[in-house]
């Protein structure tokens, strides 16, 4: 019973560590005010747990823990550092804790996905489509959660609430056994372009998700409407498993400019119709961050690993750019996400094609 319990909780993890990380999304407004700090002061602490998620993923496997215990550990400290953070008495000792929340959460996506060859044999892939699927609804329901959870209690206290789950993952985790070896690996010749465009997939997505909460609460949305607004992180998931099917007709570059069209006139729709819209952007994105994914792993597993590291790296440029647009117009922000999808769309030949011959 307890080993069944295991399997699916790494299966699960992503789905509580993806939504504390997310959470604090639709209560940035709030969380300001709270410190009496500046709109925008709070994006830094959005910022911080990207950045740990790239240096954590460097270091976690070099420590030689079992896998029980690393998955234990990570979850154990996203919980502690979501606590404190949810009472930290200003902006930056808040993104000092986010900081520690996203080192901590880099133990478990990476020794997630190599223990379930382990764990389900000849059932793996299905099992890592159900942990992906579990990350990106987890990161929606953890920012509705907040939203739903801060109009009835306060801000901290969602967040407070929202990091105790991860106290019963890690006791759920803590049998597993086997240790990880670090297996280096170059990333490819060629893979710039690659790179570069799964940083701004996640920078589009965070800049314009950073942004939202404040245009939204201006427009009259309470801290619950806020929260519900997020589930449009569902179409995310959609997205991506419709580009997946794409691919396999149209081939990668197709279903990317198809993906690429989707996110384009997500963007022109945010300021009308900005659920729709921002639903739409996200499918885009989404399939795009699919399509990227699988190029990085036909690319081997340097470049795999590098594309994701690009990949947070975006987001976490995204949380210290989006202040700079909060006292300009909407319409600033809308040209300059329609910017960098034109100069996603340059690139998306040379990101998504098969490697040849010549690149490794």
């Amino acid at each position: 019973m307890r080993a069944a319990l295991a399997r699916w909780a790494v299966v699960g993890a992503g789905f509580f560590l993806f939504g504390n990380l997310y959470a604090p999304q639709p209560l940035l407004p709030a969380l300001e005010r709270g410190w009496n700090a500046a709109a925008g002061a709070a994006g830094p602490g959005m910022s911080a747990p990207m950045l740990g998620l790239v240096l954590g993923s460097l270091l976690w496997p070099r420590t030689g823990l079992r896998a029980g215990a690393m998955l234990a550990l990570g979850a154990l400290g996203v919980a502690l550092f979501g606590v404190l953070g949810a009472w930290a008495p200003g902006p930056y000792a808040w993104a000092v804790l986010r900081l520690g929340q996203g080192l901590s959460a880099a133990a478990v996506p990476g020794a997630s996905f190599a223990l379930l060859p382990r764990l389900f044999g000849s059932r793996a892939a299905a099992a890592a489509g159900w942990l992906v699927a579990a990350n990106t609804v987890g990161g929606a329901l953890g920012r509705a959660g907040a939203g739903v959870l801060a109009g009835w209690f306060g801000p901290d206290e969602a967040l407070a609430m929202l990091a105790l789950p991860l106290l019963g993952l890690a006791w759920a985790v803590l049998p597993l056994g086997g240790r990880f070896a670090r297996a280096e690996a170059r990333v490819r010749a060629g893979a710039g372009p690659l790179l570069a465009f799964g940083a701004g997939l996640l920078f589009a997505n965070l800049f314009v998700a950073n942004l939202l909460p404040y245009r939204l609460e201006a427009a009259g949305y309470g801290l619950a409407a806020l929260g519900a607004f997020y589930l449009a992180y569902l179409g995310g998931t959609a997205g991506a498993l419709l580009a997946g099917a794409l691919s396999g007709w149209l081939g990668p570059v197709r279903a990317g400019a198809a993906a690429l069209g989707a996110a384009g006139l997500g963007a022109a729709l945010l300021a009308a119709r900005p659920l729709a819209g921002f639903a739409l952007l996200l499918a885009g994105l989404f399939g795009l961050h699919a399509l990227g994914g699988a190029a990085a792993g036909r690319r081997g597993a340097g470049t795999s690993g590098a594309y994701v590291s690009a990949y947070y790296l975006g987001g976490a440029l995204a949380g210290l750019v989006y202040p700079f647009f909060l006292p300009r117009p909407f319409g600033g922000a809308l040209g300059f996400v329609g910017a960098l999808l034109a100069f996603s769309a340059t690139m998306l030949p040379r990101a998504l094609a098969a490697p040849t011959a010549g690149d490794g």
